[in-house]
């Protein structure tokens, strides 16, 4: 005996469509009741996009992964805002989370078998993770103002140094030339390097140990000499017997305008080794293949780029403080850590925790109950059953409560429905009408349950008022267990009636 067909991964757009219709009115309808409309919004925004995102990162195409990787920061900048705007207490963060998780994981299944879709987001997320904690380590460093203070610092002891004695100025200048020296050949091969024509191999390099010991040891000597009080006395002495030309060669030696122009040729030379060894990095971290495997870590870079930018303008961060309020946790968050290091590390945060989910959603995959086809229906439904539980916690009115855990099991009844229709029929055939009926009686069934439960909310509870808390809680925990466990026996009843 044969099975009846073979499943190929497609599912009924109509189906799967309206399982994602079901989900996003549910989800807003729990959220905005619960008093968090631009939560909410935010939320379903960045779900819908981590969707769209995970399947355009699936593709073997370069474009494609390039837009998935860019939606996915999308996707975390959406849900960072979420979970950043004020909340009463954790529960309603884990509301407003669940909110998301349940569009990402239902968008997605509408368009394809997550499990398709777990490697390449995995990949996704590492090097984009990778990308905007670089980001977020160089943003900290601008907000603290760390490279002008260095390079304003070591300026200002340099001229310090220079003023003191005409021996710091002719060390300094014998250094300067020997670095020249030596990043001028290092230059011209990272831009061979570089190059896709060019031969890095033809370009001489002078090495450390090409220059001569005997003038390492002279400037150790002369550095140790200028450490201790007295040490440039015979320098100086040397500079007075000299007369007039010793004048001289002190004051050039002391030239502020000489050094700085050593210096800026220095810096220009060091551009193109460093750029080479960032390539070389960027490379070891995201693989050899690097035009199909950078494309995951497009978004986290851009990302990078735009906060950072974005964070340097002037006044920006008193703009973003502005616009929040005083009072607001987005103020205290930004004049605490800045708003670049504060995006990029809530970006961060995230993507692990999205790593995170799709780590629990690999494990769940193999539980007796989950559908192997529409384990990604499966798990969107979860989310939505947690953020109905977190909503009812939430203060959410109680029929929003009852509709948001009616809709968690349509969705999973509309998606499975939509997977094992469309595999059996195909894409090409008509489904629509057969479907629409499934639709309307699991939506009335679960109508018709939300409506008794309101009634019942309504005209009994007034008269339980004398009911304990913690036995009210409980009673409503086992009544969703039951109706979990009551939805499972009736699916796995009628598949036992089919085969016999």
């Amino acid at each position: 005996m044969t099975d009846a067909y073979e499943f190929d991964g497609s599912r009924t757009a109509f189906g799967s469509k309206t399982a994602v219709v079901i989900a996003t009115v549910a989800a807003t309808v729990l959220g905005v009741s619960a008093g968090y409309a631009l939560q909410t919004l935010l939320g379903v925004i960045g779900g819908i996009a981590f969707g769209y995102a995970a399947r355009d990162v699936a593709q073997e195409e370069l474009r494609a992964r390039i837009r998935g990787s860019s939606l996915l920061m999308v996707a975390s900048v959406f849900v960072v805002a979420a979970l950043a705007l004020e909340k009463a207490n954790a529960v309603d963060a884990v509301l407003v989370g669940a909110i998301a998780a349940t569009m990402g994981v239902t968008t997605l299944a509408a368009r394809m078998d997550p499990d398709e879709a777990v490697r390449p987001v995995f990949a996704a997320l590492g090097r984009s993770f990778v990308a905007t904690i670089l980001g977020t380590l160089l943003a900290g460093a601008l907000y603290a103002n760390l490279f002008s203070n260095l390079v304003f610092g070591s300026w200002t002891l340099f001229t310090l140094a220079l003023a003191s004695t005409p021996m710091a100025g002719f060390v300094a200048l014998q250094l300067e030339f020997v670095l020249l020296g030596l990043l001028a050949g290092r230059a011209g091969r990272a831009a061979a390097t570089l190059e896709p024509s060019g031969n890095p191999e033809d370009v001489d390099v002078v090495g450390i140990r090409d220059v001569p010991a005997a003038l390492w040891v002279l400037l150790g000597i002369e550095v140790v000499l200028l450490a201790f009080p007295g040490g440039s006395g015979p320098f100086e002495y040397l500079i007075q017997v000299a007369g007039p030309a010793g004048d001289i060669a002190a004051m050039a030696l002391s030239n502020l305008y000489l050094h700085g122009a050593l210096l800026v040729v220095l810096a220009v030379l060091a551009v193109l080794p460093v750029v080479a060894a960032v390539r070389r990095s960027a490379v070891a971290v995201f693989g050899n293949r690097a035009p199909k495997t950078l494309a995951f870590a497009t978004g986290g870079v851009a990302l990078s780029i735009v906060v950072v930018l974005v964070s340097s303008i002037p006044g920006f961060d008193g703009f973003v403080t502005w616009l929040a309020g005083s009072e607001s946790t987005v103020t205290a968050i930004v004049d605490l850590y800045g708003f670049g290091p504060a995006v990029l590390g809530g970006v961060s945060g995230v993507l692990v925790v999205m790593g995170i989910g799709l780590f629990f959603y690999m494990a769940a995959f193999g539980l007796p109950f989950v559908p192997e086809h529409a384990s990604g229906f499966v798990f969107g439904a979860a989310m939505l059953f947690v953020a109905a539980v977190a909503g009812a916690f939430a203060g959410a009115p109680a029929p929003a409560v009852f509709v948001a855990m009616a809709a968690a099991i349509a969705v999973w009844d509309v998606g499975e429905y939509a997977v094992e229709f469309g595999a059996e029929v195909g894409q090409a055939a008509s489904t629509r009408s057969v479907e629409a009926v499934h639709v309307i009686a699991t939506v009335a069934v679960g109508l018709a349950a939300v409506l008794v439960a309101s009634l019942a909310t309504h005209f009994f509870v007034p008269l339980m008022t004398a009911v304990p808390q913690d036995r009210a809680m409980t009673a409503l925990a086992l009544l969703a267990v039951a109706l979990v466990g009551f939805a499972y026996l009736a699916d796995t009843g009628s598949d036992g009636a089919d085969e016999s």
